[in-house]
């Protein structure tokens, strides 16, 4: 009994049905080989072209197909706390509501981030508090964005600023932003461009001073 070369050639159709040019050529080469089997012996060198060809438009049809490689979160985690010691001392320690860690292993900080520096004796001497956060990986930089607000309990200082980066190996801060850094006893108020300072602000320069103001204390800056 000879096989039905038309239920071959649905069933390969059925598997190939989204490669429309492939499914044609498969049905044009099996219709050929049936009348082969029919006797037209001639057409054998053209049904093997017709193969090569069929496969070769298969291999092209798979190295077109671009590989798009996943940039979404590695993983999510929740109630963060990151501690950084020195000599068995605790010197900062932050704390967020939610980590998003990235492919390329960078960690987001989307919501509130708290930070609070300790002296020496383990005493919270500044905090900090942003909109934001971000862990550079490559850099090994944290970056904090949004009301960015610094209390210097110490000296009873606020810094007011758009955004801040850290550098943990170097213990030090700094901003190319504008900066405002009011005295919550006296009142005064000195605004620039950029700042630099150490981890826990108790030194700090302006860049760049654009104005001092004697407000009373306690004033808001704009």
């Amino acid at each position: 009994m000879k096989k039905n070369p038309l239920k071959k050639q649905l069933f390969l159709e059925k598997i190939l049905k989204p490669l429309n040019f492939t499914t044609k050529m498969l049905r044009w080469v099996n219709t050929t080989s049936a009348k082969m089997q029919m006797g037209d012996k001639f057409l054998s060198p053209i049904c093997f072209l017709l193969l090569s060809l069929f496969f070769v438009a298969c291999q092209e049809e798979k190295s077109n197909q671009k590989f798009i490689p996943y940039k979404g979160p590695l993983e999510e985690a929740e109630n963060i706390e990151v501690l950084y010691s020195e000599s068995g001392m605790l010197k900062v320690r932050m704390k967020t509501a939610k980590q998003i860690k990235l492919g390329s292993e960078d960690k987001v900080f989307p919501k509130t981030v708290f930070v609070d520096f300790f002296a020496p004796t383990g005493q919270v001497t500044t905090t900090l508090q942003s909109d934001s956060g971000r862990y550079e990986y490559h850099t090994g930089l944290y970056k904090v964005k949004g009301n960015v607000k610094v209390i210097n309990t110490a000296k009873q200082e606020r810094l007011l600023t758009d955004e801040l980066t850290w550098n943990p190996q170097t213990q030090k801060v700094y901003t190319d932003k504008r900066v405002v850094v009011e005295n919550q006893v006296t009142g005064e108020r000195l605004n620039g461009l950029g700042l630099d300072a150490n981890q826990d602000f108790t030194q700090y320069s302006i860049r760049k001073p654009t104005g001092f103001f004697n407000a009373p204390a306690g004033m808001t800056p704009n």
